[in-house]
C-alpha cells in the first residue's frame, strides 16, 4: 500500500466515524501535524508504532495481505462463472446433437442445411475469422450424424467454436 492510499484510508475512516483532525490526535497520543502529514502521505518516515496508535484512535487493525491478494476471490469467481458459461454451452450443443439425431432425417437435414446458410453469410459478409468458417464448414459437410458428432467433440477449438456457434437459432435457452 502506498503512503497516498494509507493517508486516503486514515482520512475516510476518521471523516465517516466524524472525528476531526484535533481529536484523533488526543485519541491516538500523537499531533495533529502528524495526522494531517499521515493523510496527506506526505510523511513518509513514519514509525510503526505511531501508525498503530492512530489506528487504534479509529478502532482500525492492520493486517499484512499479499500484494493482489484482494483481488483472488473475485478472479476465481469470474474463473468460475466462465467455466459454468462453457460448460452450459457445451450442455446446450450436446442437448441439439441428440435432437438432430432424434429428429425426422428431413427434418434434421433442413436444421443442418440452415447453420450451413449462417457460416456462408459469415464468410460473404465477412463478419467471421476465417478459422471459424473453415471449421464449421467441415464440420457440418459431412451430413446429419457428423454434424451431431462435431457438437459434442473435445478439441483444442471446442469451446471457441461453441461460442461462435452457427447453431443459435436451434440451441434450447440458456439456464437462468
Amino acid at each position: 500500500m502506498s503512503y497516498a492510499a494509507l493517508g486516503q484510508s486514515l482520512r475516510e475512516a476518521r471523516r465517516s466515524q466524524g472525528v476531526t483532525q484535533a481529536g484523533l490526535a488526543a485519541k491516538s497520543g500523537t499531533s495533529r501535524v502528524t495526522i494531517a502529514r499521515l493523510e496527506t502521505g506526505r510523511d513518509r518516515d513514519v514509525r510503526l508504532g505511531t501508525i498503530t496508535a492512530v489506528c487504534r484512535g479509529l478502532g482500525l487493525e492492520m493486517t499484512l495481505a499479499v500484494r493482489g491478494a484482494a483481488d483472488a476471490p473475485l478472479t476465481r469467481l469470474e474463473r468460475e462463472r466462465e467455466r459454468s458459461r462453457r460448460i452450459d454451452l457445451r450442455r446446450r450443443h450436446a442437448a441439439l446433437a441428440v435432437r438432430l439425431l432424434e429428429l425426422p432425417r428431413s427434418k434434421a437435414r433442413g436444421l443442418v442445411k440452415r447453420a450451413q446458410g449462417v457460416v456462408d453469410r459469415w464468410q460473404s459478409d465477412r463478419t467471421c475469422s476465417h478459422h471459424y468458417i473453415k471449421r464449421w464448414h467441415s464440420r457440418l459437410e459431412g451430413g446429419v450424424a457428423a454434424a451431431a458428432r462435431a457438437l459434442v467433440e473435445d478439441g483444442d477449438w471446442t469451446d471457441a467454436l461453441l461460442q461462435n456457434s452457427p447453431w443459435a437459432f436451434a440451441l434450447d435457452p440458456a439456464a437462468p
